[in-house]
């Protein structure tokens, strides 16, 4: 998917590509539409600084273990 924003909205909101990609994965994770690993994976932040900013805006940070680890684990 192709997204594109006119150029002189996101001047004005005085933000950036990277900013953007976070405060959408925030948002999503924080209506419960994407789990952590989607909301982390489309931020394209770090862990840490993922983590930080869903701190910031008080949000519970729950990593749930993938159904793929889960069945490993159940299958060994």
């Amino acid at each position: 998917m192709h997204l594109e924003l006119p150029e002189d909205i996101v001047r004005r909101a005085e933000t950036n590509t990277v900013e953007l990609l976070s405060i959408l994965a925030i948002q999503l994770y924080a209506d419960n539409r994407l789990d952590y690993a989607d909301a982390l994976r489309l931020s394209g932040l770090a862990p840490p600084v993922f983590n930080q900013e869903l701190i910031v805006r008080a949000l519970s940070i729950q990593q749930y273990q993938s159904r793929q680890d889960a069945l490993r684990r159940t299958a060994g």
